[in-house]
């Protein structure tokens, strides 16, 4: 191997390592939206038929799994969801805005 190649292979490394750690973020995300459109259901009676809530309740549950999330630590994330939705009241209950918008997308995507 010459000289050339180390670098190549750490910068390879790092870029792996980094992808590593995007995924878990990436699904954190995931996690958290699948969240806020419970929470926006509920507070804002956003349309969610029961298929489209027990499917909700599957796709968070299986993520949190994934992830390896204990119940506390999930809890911590949700309350933290929640309370991001909480300051953005009473605005994130118009259906024309960005919060409506955003849970039509988390539905259409788990309704897949």
């Amino acid at each position: 191997m010459n000289r050339l190649n180390v670098p190549l292979i750490g910068l390879v490394a790092l870029a792996l390592v980094s992808a590593a750690h995007a995924q878990p973020d990436q699904e954190r995300r995931e996690l958290m939206a699948l969240y806020f459109a419970s929470i926006a259901a509920d507070r804002c009676d956003f349309p969610l038929s029961e298929a489209d809530a027990d499917k909700l309740i599957q796709t968070a549950s299986a993520l949190q799994k994934k992830l390896g999330l204990k119940d506390e630590a999930a809890d911590v994330l949700y309350e933290e969801v929640e309370t991001s939705f909480e300051k953005q009241l009473p605005d994130a209950c118009k259906k024309e805005g960005e919060a409506f918008k955003s849970y039509e997308q988390v539905m259409t995507k788990i309704r897949k």
